[in-house]
């Protein structure tokens, strides 16, 4: 006994040490005294490395065994197993398992470094830093990455800030990560790299909304479209562009003007850090047409554009982006009187105008359609002067007349007065709508578009009364007393109607063309009987 604690206790002299006889029995009585128990940490010394395990010195009356199989977690083949540790190696191990017969003791070294992992976990999850890991291999739901010797599970919705769909890329890869459960009993380890990636885009989203100011020009790409504006990707957040801040024109969804993968230039209107917005204009970097539309547009000038809208009193022309005219339903054509504008332009027509009147700072732009063609009604008075015959069609039937289509579009009024030498009570009773009627032209007014007509004019004057019957003009006192009354209430109206203004205006020096049984003495007759007046009688 004596002599095998000596030799005990001479194996763990170092170099120069010296060791007595009283010495060597207290170690080998405390060898004897120490208990192993299962479950025990302790430190010891390798002595041997043998061909099942490795032999190491803990201070108790047998060395214990640490089989190869509870050397490391890592899977090594036999070779590099019994390399891992030399005679004279300290080891700290675990007791497995206490042999009651031969008093045989068995250690881990396997179990201490899981622990050691484990308690490494423990503090890296409780200062909540991350880590690198290497992702060993694709499982369901996620990868397994290794930790430290400790198999974690990232679940894929935590490996990116997206949901990838192909795990196997990962698979080999060192990744950074940070553990989001921790539970030793269980030995359950999560991981989630999407929380170290969402606070790196926090710092950079922090930073880049302190350098953002309203004003600033910026690039990016349209990310998405939607009805009300676009979505432009500026790196760590993404701009919205208002469909009002897009361009100057005219559309009716934003894709007509921008598309998803298009690269723009905006300038920033506004910036909110605490919602993470940013609000841009691409419009605000292209010159408002309307500062230069006086210049590129005088008045009196000719324009083409699109027709891009109708209303009840007229149609929008886009002559350039976000410059709109609008053509009045009375400016469209000198004959039509449309009562939509649709009876003559239609959306989306490409059509050419004159600019009428502009208002840059009201942005108002007046055009006209039918001063691209020559006015047809200054033409008229040329080709019917007072007094001219023509044949024309009935196109509508009043009680104050009858109006006379003398070209496609071009009506003129005969008036009750105008259409026989007897007053005509009911005009619908003597003539039909589609009718022909000749007249002969009393007077036309380009300005106020009107044409006069008259058919009596043609028609035999009645026959002559006697000349006793013809009553005498009276004079003095007694005319002023058996003055005839002017003309009816009703029959004033028909003249402040307007619509036999022209009458009173008919030159009586005009001659109807020789065809007709017309006379100037017929004219003025006609003309003062219509007024009350009658020719004095000498006395």
């Amino acid at each position: 006994m004596e002599e095998k604690a000596t030799q005990v206790s001479e194996a763990n002299l170092t170099p120069g040490q010296t060791f007595s006889m009283e010495e060597a029995l207290q170690e080998t009585e405390a060898r004897l005294e120490k208990r192993v128990r299962p479950g025990q940490f302790l430190t010891g010394k390798v002595v041997l490395v043998g061909s099942e395990g490795v032999a190491v010195d803990i201070g108790a009356k047998t060395e214990g065994i640490i089989p190869f199989n509870e050397l490391t977690e890592k899977p090594l083949p036999e070779e590099e197993l019994k390399a891992l540790l030399k005679p004279g190696d300290l080891v700290r191990v675990q007791v497995i398992k206490v042999d009651p017969e031969t008093g045989q003791v068995f250690l881990s070294r396997k179990r201490v470094e899981a622990t050691e992992h484990w308690d490494r976990i423990r503090e890296l999850y409780e200062k909540g830093e991350p880590v690198t890991v290497t992702v060993k291999e694709k499982v369901k739901g996620g990868v397994i990455a290794d930790l430290d010797g400790v198999s974690a599970f990232i679940p894929a919705s935590q490996l990116d800030l997206k949901r990838v769909p192909n795990l196997d890329a990962y698979v080999g890869q060192q990744i950074l990560a940070k553990i989001i459960e921790f539970n030793r009993k269980k030995g359950r380890v999560l991981l989630s790299r999407r929380v170290v990636l969402e606070e790196e885009q926090k710092r950079v989203k922090e930073a880049f909304f302190q350098s953002l100011q309203p004003g600033q020009v910026v690039e990016g790409t349209v990310v998405d479209v939607t009805d009300f504006g676009a979505f432009v990707n500026l790196g760590p957040v993404d701009g919205l562009v208002h469909r009002s801040e897009i361009t100057w024109g005219r559309f009716n969804h934003p894709k007509e003007v921008i598309h998803k993968g298009q690269k723009v230039r905006a300038q920033v209107v506004s910036v909110d850090p605490t919602r993470e917005r940013v609000n841009l204009s691409i419009k605000a970097l292209i010159p408002d047409p309307w500062t230069t539309v006086a210049e590129k547009y005088p008045v009196g000038s000719r324009v083409r554009g699109k027709v891009v809208g109708l209303t009840q009193f007229g149609a929008f022309v886009e002559v350039e982006p976000g410059l709109e005219g609008l053509i009045h339903i009375s400016e469209l054509s000198w004959t039509k009187r449309p009562k939509h504008p649709s009876e003559v332009v239609k959306e989306g027509d490409e059509v050419e105008a004159v600019v009428l009147r502009l208002d840059p700072a009201e942005r108002r732009l007046s055009l006209g359609l039918k001063q691209t063609q020559p006015d047809p009604w200054q033409l008229l008075t040329e080709k019917y002067p007072p007094g001219t015959v023509v044949k024309g069609r009935i196109t509508g039937i009043t009680d104050f007349g009858v109006f006379v289509e003398l070209e496609p579009g071009m009506e003129g009024l005969v008036h009750v007065s105008e259409l026989d030498h007897q007053r005509v009570e009911n005009p619908a009773a003597l003539f039909k709508k589609g009718e022909e009627m000749e007249v002969v032209v009393l007077n036309i007014d380009p300005v106020e578009q009107r044409i006069s007509l008259s058919r009596k004019r043609l028609l035999p004057p009645p026959p002559p009364k006697a000349e006793e019957e013809r009553p005498r003009r009276a004079k003095g006192k007694e005319a002023r007393g058996k003055r005839k009354p002017g003309p009816r209430r009703e029959e004033r109206r028909e003249y402040e109607y307007g619509a036999v203004a022209e009458y009173n205006l008919y030159d009586a020096s005009a001659i109807p063309t020789a065809s007709a049984s017309v006379k100037l003495g017929d004219l003025y007759g006609d003309l003062l009987a219509s007024l009350g007046l009658e020719e004095e009688k000498s006395s």
